[in-house]
């Protein structure tokens, strides 16, 4: 029997994909800390069980890729 062999080579450049993703995670890392800071100050102004509720767009390149939508409920524990 013929012992017959396919070899393939893939050479891929990832450099602009992996570029657009460090992006998008920095998008979204900024997101999460101001959506931090907002519930901060929004448990100093008020001591109520109040919810806020916030949707935040994530784009590249002008283009909205995802949206991340939070609620916050406002409970003494958190305080």
């Amino acid at each position: 029997m013929a012992n017959n062999k396919l070899i393939i080579e893939v050479t891929a450049d990832t450099t602009e994909a992996l570029e657009g993703i460090k992006e998008v995670t920095e998008a979204a890392n900024e997101c999460a800390e101001a959506l931090e800071k907002l519930e901060k100050v929004m448990g100093r102004l008020t001591n109520k069980k109040d919810s806020l509720f916030i949707e935040v767009p994530v784009v590249l390149n002008g283009k909205a890729i995802a949206k991340k939508v939070s609620e916050f409920t406002e409970t003494r524990e958190r305080l």
